[in-house]
């Protein structure tokens, strides 16, 4: 099985950024974790596996029933789309 090595600075960035909110659908975080911090989950458009990059322009905070949309929805390629017109840091890859 291939791992791939994931900057926590990105992660940090992209959360922080997100100030608790998903980044799809604009909903607040469903908790807070035992850190204290809003649960969200970091998402790369275009997958590591796939060649995309692990920076913040291919990367968005998106709540666990966003995330799970983007990976086995019907409509993930139109949240893809909707994600690079909603969000200006982010580049197609």
């Amino acid at each position: 099985m291939t791992s791939y090595v994931r900057d926590p600075k990105v992660k940090a960035w992209v959360l922080k950024e997100a100030s608790g909110q998903c980044e799809c659908c604009g909903s607040d975080a469903p908790f807070i974790t035992t850190e204290g911090e809003p649960f969200l989950e970091v998402h790369h458009l275009r997958r590591l596996a796939d060649n995309g990059s692990d920076t913040i322009t291919n990367a968005v905070a998106l709540c666990p029933n966003c995330h799970r949309e983007f990976h086995y929805g019907i409509n993930k390629k139109v949240l893809v789309a909707k994600m690079y017109e909603s969000v200006d840091r982010l580049r197609r890859e």
